[in-house]
């Protein structure tokens, strides 16, 4: 799944095996079973009762007994407790201490329920995990969705074995009613029992169910389409005549399924699904397989039937399918699989970019890995409502519209980047992900990070001039880097016990950091060897489950390690089993030109005083990492050096005499900080300021994302990345400028109360000036110029450039009075301008053009430019507007509330927002969300006062055992509120002495 929105076999015979044991299940569909159906209505009451949990978990010969025998022992067993109950009444105790059997405690949150079901009854089951005995085969679901009541019929055949003898199951369900159920093989239902906290049901039979034998339950069952974004959910968009139209789809992951069809809903019990979907004639049916039926349902000429092909064994959260009336397009790949492009009739002439970008990228994937795509097509559909930015559904994969549609005229050259990225993030996990899929949620890095550094390789391959990897350590690294520099970040493997805590893994380092370590592992091993590996790997598990550890003994068992000492997993742990990543600081020895090299972690808060940061960073204290070191100076004859760093291990290295500089981590490729002494520090900006080529455009990124991380953890002066960036006057590249004024930015947001804002502003106003000329305001150049135009004219009109404003705001009056277009890549800097510079009048223009565009790229630009109006009465109508599901979808509700905390006139107002309607906030969107965690921290993450801090701490007290996967985003912002408040008071007087001396006096009013 791409989370981020620029704001995702054989068929099994009919018999299981040739055992004798083994009893053939026939595959009528569940329509021709109709008449089969002998529900049991009510809840049996008079099932067995286990005697203990233990019971429960250990099926063996001791728990195996007649129903008749098992009733005598009931009544033996009550009748003893009542007799020992009757005498300890009448005896006085003695201080006598019994043994008793210890059972073990299963870790239950502290707001979690009793264990009992719905009617009742105490629920037997208790683990938060489904039993492991059970192993699903199949499902033959049929689902009736209805648009015009919103109402799901479903019936479904859910056929499985057991590993051992049992006489239950537990299977997910959620908020589904099942109105009837049955069982074959001469079972019967004896009780079936509801726990909705755990969204569990388990249901017991009469008879014990055996090892080698297929059973199936069938079960009817109904619900309502969810207005939430996950689940079958309803979607809807307005048409070219402005008719509101209907649109059923799902998004399943990471544990949504069992909000659609009653399922074994955990990523390692693949099954094979065959799905029928009846609907209206008008629309049409998706699914991750090709149709290979479509007939009229016997007197109802209004809906038609539409079964599938069978799936391969897929995972629950992989099944999607959307009824819809939407068209398409269709192109073959070189391995003739069908791949098609869905949207809204009046969009799907944006659809052609992803079409041949996919088309591309699939057959390069098929000859990197190896393994040609195992299924007969590939459907890539545009969601008018979805919340993330794409989903990897299996030969279905849904998209948000700014992710998939593009239009030569109107979408600019950076949004037409993010769909080619996107595209080729859900098409690597076609095969990392769907074909080899992660055990348990812990190592959901395994599908994200690969799809990750895959979808710059893929987008690489088919447009090698918008040199990515270059872009790579801007995108994936950098961001990385600084969330993994919090005492409060996790590992890229984390212990997931908690289905609600999945959602808040989902995140920068499952994404990114992930991405940056198998970045870092080919620089280290190859590329051969990294491709060898992986090929391995999901020959070894296709169509089954694997752990980290197998994709490391995969690359292993590829890897000459030569001269190393380890192993690929001694390595790789040190990076997916403790969070953060080491500072390499070389100390040189006394004026010689000896350095020793050692590492230690890297915080942004090492010189906080809080008491919690303090005790985690204590507890951080001992982490090591293997670190493949890389550097090389200024010298042509001394050869780039690439070895080693143990963990505690330091090193000490003799430069030549007649070395002027060396720089380390060549082109960011290491997921680590470097440190120098102040002179070599000096060295490089002077080399950096004399020619700056001598750097490759990721090195000087790096350097200028380091400077001003160690600055902000008060490892160097604050005026020490500002002296570096004066080369800035120079630079021609994106990746150098986009790092620097990143920072600049965040600094602006941290001291957006102070004084200083007009003096960073001329100091950028400086800085961009000869870069500005040089773009200018026109609409030629390559993809990369076009980029990096952008990029400049924005910052200009944020630094309140006048000729940047005046030039912006002419082109917004020109649209709206005189219909004049704007070009592409010049529309987010008018828009925004216009808005800005504007009114009442002129903001209502914007908003009518945002509910009117349809397209997704341009609705975007214009939903982003509304958050900058500099009047709160018109932002808070904005905020308010977020609470109406028919003025912004929920999917754009984080988008909103970002863009107006990120205006100055905005961030408070985006914050008391949140505190009014958290409710409600909490309502549309659910405990697990990660929606959730992405308010929070774009509302209160840049705060940088004591007051403020206290005033997050005091709202959320009471609320932390309720925000669920918000939680470590919570924990985050406060830290990050923490180290700002730090940093004002160390450097904000240090920044105003150097801003004043460089682009004049202060601008204090007083």
């Amino acid at each position: 799944m791409n989370k981020w929105n620029n704001s995702e076999e054989l068929p099994l015979s009919a018999s299981t095996g040739n055992s004798a044991n083994v009893r053939s299940i026939g595959y009528r569909t569940l329509q021709e079973e109709e008449h089969h159906d002998n529900s049991l209505n009510g809840d049996s009451r008079h099932g067995l009762y286990a005697t203990s949990k233990k019971d429960l978990y250990e099926q063996g010969p001791v728990a195996q007994c007649s129903k008749a025998q098992a009733i005598a022992l009931t009544v033996f067993v009550f009748t003893a407790l009542f007799l020992t109950s009757l005498a300890a009444a009448f005896v006085k105790p003695f201080n006598i201490e019994c043994p008793v059997e210890e059972i073990a405690e299963v870790e239950v949150p502290s707001d979690e329920p009793e264990l009992v079901a719905t009617n009742g009854e105490e629920f037997p089951w208790d683990d938060i995990r489904l039993p492991s005995f059970i192993t699903p085969i199949r499902y033959d679901i049929e689902l009736t969705p209805n648009l015009t009541t919103h109402w799901v019929k479903g019936i479904e055949k859910l056929i499985f074995t057991v590993k051992e003898e049992t006489n239950f199951i537990v299977f997910h369900s959620k908020n589904i009613t099942i109105t009837s159920r049955t069982m074959n093989e001469r079972l019967n239902v004896e009780r079936m029992l509801e726990y909705p906290f755990r969204e569990q049901i388990y249901l017991e039979t009469d008879e014990y169910m055996v090892p080698g034998v297929s059973y199936a339950i069938r079960l009817k069952f109904q619900y309502k389409l969810s207005k939430h974004l996950e689940g079958f959910y309803l979607s809807r968009y307005n048409n070219e005549a402005g008719e509101q139209r209907f649109l059923a789809t799902s998004h399943f992951e990471p544990t949504y399924a069992r909000r659609a069809f009653p399922c074994f809903d955990e990523p390692d019990l693949k099954a094979k699904f065959l799905m029928t979907i009846t609907h209206d004639t008008e629309y049409s049916a998706f699914f991750n397989t090709p149709k290979k039926a479509v007939t009229e349902v016997r007197g109802k000429n209004n809906l038609i039937r539409d079964e599938f092909e069978e799936t391969v064994d897929m995972s629950t959260y992989l099944v999607a399918f959307v009824v819809c009336d939407f068209a398409q397009v269709h192109s073959i790949t070189q391995k003739g699989v069908n791949v098609s492009v869905i949207a809204a009739p009046h969009k799907i002439g944006q659809a052609q970019f992803a079409l041949e970008s996919a088309t591309k990228i699939m057959d390069y994937y098929d000859e990197f890995f190896g393994i040609p795509y195992p299924l007969p097509k590939e459907d890539l559909i545009a969601i008018p409502d979805f919340g993330a930015g794409a989903m990897e559904n299996w030969g279905l994969i849904t998209y948000r519209e700014t992710s998939l549609l593009y239009s030569e005229t109107q979408t600019s050259a950076d949004a037409k980047q993010w769909i080619a990225v996107v595209v080729a993030h859900e098409l690597a996990h076609q095969w990392f992900g769907d074909l080899v899929t992660m055990k348990w949620w812990n190592d959901l890095w395994l599908n994200e990070g690969f799809a990750s550094w895959m979808e710059y390789l893929g987008v690489d391959h088919i447009h090698p001039e918008w040199r990515m990897m270059d872009q790579f350590f801007l995108d994936m690294v950098a961001p990385a880097l600084a969330l993994d520099s919090l005492t409060t970040s996790h590992p890229i493997s984390v212990d997931v016990k908690d289905p609600k805590e999945i959602e808040a893994i989902f995140d920068t380092i499952s994404y990114k950091k992930g991405a940056a370590i198998i970045h870092m592992l080919e620089d280290l091993v190859g590329e051969k060897t990294i491709r060898d590996g992986l090929t391995h790997y999901l020959k070894e598990h296709k169509f089954d489950n694997a752990e980290t550890n197998d994709l490391w003994d995969a690359i292993s068992r590829s890897w000459d390690s030569g001269k190393y000492d380890f192993t690929v997993k001694e390595m790789m742990d040190t990076w997916t089993l403790q969070m953060g990543y080491p500072l390499i600081t070389f100390d040189q020895q006394n004026d010689t030109n000896i350095y020793t090299i050692r590492q230690e972690r890297f915080l942004k808060s090492m010189n906080v005083n809080d008491t919690e940061i303090q005790e985690r960073r204590h507890e951080q204290d001992d982490y090591q990492w293997v670190v493949p070191l890389t550097f090389h100076t200024d010298l042509e004859d001394f050869p780039t050096h690439k070895f080693i760093l143990n963990k505690s291990q330091t090193m000490d290295f003799e430069f030549p005499g007649d070395m002027t500089w060396f720089k380390a981590n060549l082109n960011g490729t290491g997921f680590y900080r470097v440190n120098y002494p102040a002179s070599n520090w000096d060295a490089l900006i002077l080399a950096l300021n004399t020619d700056h080529r001598v750097f490759t455009p990721a090195d000087r990124a790096q350097l200028i994302n380091d400077a001003f991380a160690l600055a902000q953890a008060g490892l160097l002066p604050s005026t020490k990345p500002l002296d570096m960036i004066m080369y800035l006057l120079k630079e021609n590249e994106i990746v150098p400028w986009a790092t620097a004024l990143r920072h600049l930015s965040a600094w602006k947001v941290t001291l957006q109360e102070t004084d200083l804002i007009p003096l960073i502003n001329n100091f950028i106003q400086t800085l961009i000036s000869p870069i500005y000329n040089k773009v200018g305001w026109g609409e030629t150049g390559e993809h990369m110029e076009r980029l990096l135009r952008k990029l400049i004219l924005r910052t200009a009109l944020d630094a309140d450039m006048e000729e940047a404003q005046e030039k912006a705001v002419k082109y917004f009056h020109d649209y709206k009075n005189k219909n004049e277009s704007v070009p592409p890549n010049l529309k987010a800097v008018a828009y925004s301008a216009g808005v800005k510079f504007g009114g009442l009048d002129e903001w209502k223009f914007a908003w009518t053009m945002f509910k009117e565009s349809h397209i997704p790229s341009e609705k975007s630009i214009w939903m982003r430019a509304l958050a900058n109006s500099p009047h709160p009465y018109i932002l808070q109508q904005y905020l308010d507007a977020t609470l109406d599901r028919q003025k912004i979808k929920p999917q754009d509700v984080t988008s909103v509330l970002a863009g107006v905390a990120r205006n100055p006139a905005g961030a408070n107002l985006a914050w008391r927002h949140v505190q009014m309607h958290w409710d409600e906030i909490l309502s549309n969107f659910g405990v697990g969300s990660f929606i959730i965690g992405s308010i929070i921290e774009s509302t209160t993450s840049h705060f940088s006062t004591e007051f403020d801090y206290e005033q997050v701490q005091d709202f959320f007290i009471p609320r932390r055992t309720h925000i669920g996967s918000g939680q470590r985003a919570l924990d985050q912002s406060e830290e990050q509120i923490q180290i700002n408040i730090e940093w004002r008071r160390d450097h904000e007087e240090e920044i105003r002495r150097w801003m004043q001396a460089k682009v004049g006096a202060s601008a204090k009013i007083f």
